[in-house]
């Protein structure tokens, strides 16, 4: 289960080296195709070439070779003319250099070398949130092309999925991970009025909250400091912004009802013999230096 869309991550943080090519014709999915579309404007054309370059995509491919599709999906980054486009029903899976553009602009807040209060570097930043997105995605891909179904609205459902999809990494990588998306979500500036809130998916605020709580539920020792404490730090300093202990009660029994549904719906999709083999792969992460 752990390394079942491993590849998401190095859609971030990069390829940590060449598969030979035996390795590369055993770990392909026929079902999973990749485009990166060149860029109208200008400005997203460094973003371009960087992946294409660093053979994210490629990656991804290798990596979801275990899990059973019985369709094809089209997995993308593309300009967009907005940060953000959803996923439909038999479309794309679509990242947006405009997104990619835009973590950087909000990761470049946090000095070179330098890491925030709550220990978020800026390539952690990029990568934290970069994972978020293309997991959250495929996550609706996978629940369409699947058929699974959903109490609830679907966003907040892929949200969910990505969540526990994160902390499948082991606990460093986790950590990393649900910090820079949390950053992500802190950083942001939108404004929410009105009937912004009739929105698909729960505000910034909202989505950071359900990310600490998963984490806390999969791991109370290891994310002990994701929860409050009287309002004060182990050493005395001010807390940042913390999940309440109130919702933190209830946090091991959402994660439960995450595995459970995991378990339940994807796993019985996963070859085991594949995920033998890309699980014995080492080293794959290297990090994104942010520039």
């Amino acid at each position: 289960m752990r390394h079942i869309l491993f590849a998401l991550a190095c859609v971030a943080f990069g390829v940590g080296g060449a598969l030979t090519p035996a390795a590369a014709q055993e770990l392909q999915n026929s079902q999973v195709e990749i485009a990166y579309v060149e860029p109208a404007n200008a400005t997203y054309r460094p973003i371009y070439e960087r992946l294409r370059a660093r053979q994210v995509l490629e990656e991804l491919r290798f990596f979801l070779a275990p899990l059973r599709l019985p369709r094809k999906v089209l997995v993308t980054i593309d300009q967009c003319d907005a940060p953000d486009r959803a996923y439909r029903p038999g479309g794309p899976v679509t990242v947006c250099y405009e997104y990619v553009q835009q973590l950087r602009e909000l990761a470049a807040k946090i000095p070179a070398d330098s890491k925030t209060q709550r220990g978020v570097s800026r390539g952690d930043a990029i990568v934290g949130a970069f994972v978020q997105v293309v997991l959250q995605r495929m996550s609706s891909a996978v629940f369409d092309i699947l058929d699974i179904p959903l109490w609830g609205r679907e966003q907040d459902a892929a949200d969910k999925l990505a969540g526990f999809l994160m902390l499948q990494f082991g606990t460093p990588t986790a950590r990393k991970l649900l910090n820079g998306a949390a950053y992500f979500f802190e950083a942001s500036d939108r404004t929410w009025t009105g009937s912004d809130f009739s929105d698909t998916r729960g505000t910034e605020a909202q989505r950071f909250y359900n990310y600490l709580c998963i984490a806390y539920g999969e791991d109370r020792r290891t994310f002990s400091d994701f929860v409050e404490s009287q309002g004060m730090g182990r050493r005395g300093e001010q807390r940042l912004d913390v999940l309440p202990e109130a919702r933190a009660a209830r946090c091991p029994k959402e994660y439960a009802d995450l595995k459970w549904a995991f378990d339940s719906t994807i796993m019985p999709n996963v070859d085991q013999d594949l995920l033998e083999k890309v699980m014995a792969r080492k080293d794959w992460l290297r990090a994104d230096d942010g520039r």
